[in-house]
C-alpha cells in the first residue's frame, strides 16, 4: 500500500491489523496503509437538497405545499459524529448519501 492522503474536504478511513477495534480517521491529511489494513474515503462536502413536500398539513389540519432547501455536512472535528456518518454512509456515492438524506427529511415533515 504506503502513503495515503486526503484533501481537507474528505476522511481517509483505516481498518485492520494495528488499529485495534475502531479504525483510524484522519480528515484532511495522510496516513501509511500497511498491506494487511484497508483505507475508504468519505467526503466532507456541504450537500444541498432540495426538499418538495406537495401535501402537509398545519396543526389546524389546512394542507399546504412546502418546498425549502437544506444544506448537510458531517463535521469532522466531532468524533461521535463521524463515526455514526461512516457507520451509515462509507462505500456509498455522495449522490445516495443525499437521497437517504432528502428521504430523512421528508419523512420528518410528515
Amino acid at each position: 500500500m504506503g502513503w495515503e492522503s486526503c484533501g481537507p474536504n474528505e476522511v481517509l478511513v483505516v481498518s485492520g491489523c494495528g488499529h485495534g477495534d475502531h479504525p483510524v480517521y484522519v480528515p484532511g491529511g495522510r496516513v501509511y496503509v500497511w498491506p494487511f489494513q484497508t483505507f475508504q474515503r468519505i467526503s466532507l462536502n456541504v450537500m444541498t437538497l432540495n426538499v418538495v413536500s406537495p401535501k402537509v398539513f398545519t396543526n389546524q389540519g389546512v394542507a399546504v405545499s412546502v418546498t425549502g432547501v437544506a444544506q448537510v455536512k458531517v463535521d469532522a472535528s466531532h468524533e461521535q459524529m463521524l463515526r455514526t456518518a461512516c457507520q451509515q454512509f462509507l462505500g456509498k456515492s455522495e449522490r445516495e448519501i443525499e437521497n437517504i438524506a432528502l428521504e430523512t427529511l421528508v419523512c420528518l415533515e410528515n
